[in-house]
């Protein structure tokens, strides 16, 4: 692991700073790598792939753990530094925008997510990675709040999806001091474990129903399902098959609510499964 003035020089070296407007701060406190590749529970059998490495805190653990390990990294001279330092590990090395990364295979997923796009990465993880076992990140303390929100403001397409499919843990907090350069806000890490009885497909499809329902959070839910549900007749019959009044708003719906949404829509062959 780099130390502090290690970070400092390699920045020196690029003629280039720690980008807090990219959520650049970097990891300096061994006993927290340590404790976040810990939950992720590598065995021998996982793939496992880290998003956005950087200078490879988390990086030099796993490669104490695993040699089936693929970093995703989207900046030119980290990607480069990774490179240098892991050449003869054995692990693969990829210059991509995790968003536009379509190797899908990996079944453990961790990261130190930077906060503008950690909602993005998130759903991106969701929809497509079907063989997933494990996914620990480490976040903004607040973004964490927002994501298992159930209500409010706060309450969203994302949230459901992420509930529809997962068992989500934190599993501790991460003071600020413990980053270089210390950022504004604390941070938290916290676990992703498929349900068991979760159909990925499915809630593939609940995430769809559920971004129409929320497509103008002030209109009701029988104005927003009118993009999908042409006539009144219709509309009158989904509404009552799930149970609904058609004066309800998006947030006012909880998951069973969608969940039972969701079927009845495929049921009457107004919206597609996905597989």
């Amino acid at each position: 692991m780099l130390s502090v003035s290690e970070i400092k020089d390699f920045f020196l070296l690029e003629s280039s700073h720690a980008k807090k407007e990219l959520g650049q701060n970097f990891l300096i406190n061994e006993e927290v790598i340590s404790n976040i590749c810990n939950a992720l529970e590598i065995k021998d059998s996982d793939t496992v792939l880290e998003i956005g490495p950087g200078l490879g805190s988390l990086t030099d653990e796993l490669v104490k753990k695993t040699h089936n390990l693929t970093l995703v990294e989207y900046d030119a001279k980290f990607y480069n530094f990774l490179c240098k330092c892991h050449e003869d590990k054995g692990i693969t090395i990829v210059k991509s925008n995790i968003l536009h990364f379509k190797d899908y295979s990996m079944n453990k997923v961790i990261g130190n997510l930077p906060y503008y796009i950690t909602s993005d990465i998130l759903e991106f993880i969701a929809k497509n990675y079907r063989n997933l076992a494990k996914g620990v990140f480490m976040i903004q303390l607040e973004a964490l709040k927002r994501i298992c929100a159930k209500s409010g403001k706060d309450y969203n397409a994302l949230n459901l999806l992420l509930m529809y499919k997962y068992d989500i843990k934190e599993l501790f907090r991460v003071k600020k001091n413990n980053f270089f350069p210390e950022p504004n806000v604390d941070s938290v890490v916290f676990s992703i474990t498929p349900k068991a009885d979760m159909d990925f497909g499915f809630g593939n499809t609940l995430y769809k129903v559920s971004k129409i329902l929320f497509t103008n959070r002030r209109k009701t839910i029988q104005n927003n399902l009118k993009t999908v549900i042409k006539d009144k007749e219709t509309m009158d019959k989904v509404l009552s098959e799930a149970g609904l009044e058609a004066t309800l708003r998006a947030e006012d719906l909880s998951l069973e609510n969608y969940i039972k949404l969701t079927e009845v829509l495929i049921n009457n062959s107004l919206i597609k499964k996905e597989d």
